[in-house]
């Protein structure tokens, strides 16, 4: 099974987007994307918004086996 910070980190490679570009887009630090990314912790609400705006897509890829 793919995590959520996987299928981040994913999403965020597939745009050609740096950590600190990605994170800066959705309004957090780098250590905390990295953190997500990691699966370290889990995106804030406010983050899956932010991402839900920067990507156009719907978010329930992420929550898919």
């Amino acid at each position: 099974m793919v995590s959520i910070g996987e299928r981040i980190k994913t999403i965020r490679k597939e745009n050609f987007y740096t950590q600190a570009e990605f994170a800066n887009l959705l309004g957090i630090s780098q250590g905390t994307l990295s953190d997500i990314e990691k699966d370290k912790c889990y995106p804030s609400y406010q983050t899956l918004k932010s991402l839900r705006q920067v990507i156009k897509m719907d978010l329930n890829i992420l929550f898919e086996d």
